[in-house]
């Protein structure tokens, strides 16, 4: 009879740490993104919008978001398009300086000889000046000016192509770095004249 409650107690006890652990594997935030960048510079975060109204959260938000932006623009230095690209879905909207709308990478990549200006490219060092706005814990709106360095190799030149850039983001699990890529929008700093 001991030996029967013994066994209860054991299987009752396993099912309660496997519920009190498959929930904090549940509660566990997605992918975190290694990274040496230092934290985000409070200035750029505004939190003004942020639900709740904590500044902690609204920080950490942007910061986690901030280190996984500043890796895409790394790998993108790097020529490495695969891992630099993972948060844009085949369905995100990318609105081109012209008002041109692509969904994805895929049919940004008709357009993007138009867009840098050249079949042959690869990017150099790419700066920003964004500013995060994280709404809730799950969704953050980064936008500002995007210098784009251009190794045009088609024309054997380098080039600068300055850009505003309105990106929407939120958390999705399902990611492979816990970001999806809601919406991007792109504007010129300066309208181009003639070939320019």
């Amino acid at each position: 009879m001991a030996q029967g409650k013994i066994r209860v107690l054991m299987g009752v006890g396993t099912l309660l740490v496997s519920i009190v652990l498959g929930a904090a594997v549940v509660q566990v935030p997605a992918q975190v993104t290694p990274s040496n960048v230092p934290p985000l510079d409070p200035a750029r975060v505004e939190c003004t919008a942020f639900r709740p109204a904590s500044y902690d959260l609204c920080y950490k938000t942007a910061n986690d978001f901030y280190q996984l932006n500043e890796l895409v623009f790394a790998q993108l230095e790097a020529d490495d398009f695969a891992n630099a690209e993972q948060e844009t879905l085949p369905t995100t909207p990318i609105v081109l300086p012209d008002g041109t709308v692509v969904h994805g990478l895929e049919e940004f990549g008709t357009v993007a000889a138009a867009f840098v200006g050249s079949n042959d490219f690869t990017f150099g060092p790419i700066s920003n000046t964004f500013r995060y706005r994280p709404l809730d814990p799950n969704t953050i709106v980064a936008y500002g000016i995007v210098n784009f360095t251009i190794e045009d190799h088609e024309h054997g030149i380098v080039r600068v192509l300055s850009n505003v850039q309105t990106e929407l983001f939120r958390r999705n699990r399902k990611m492979p770095r816990g970001w999806e890529q809601v919406y991007e929008q792109h504007a010129y700093t300066q309208p181009l004249l003639g070939h320019q």
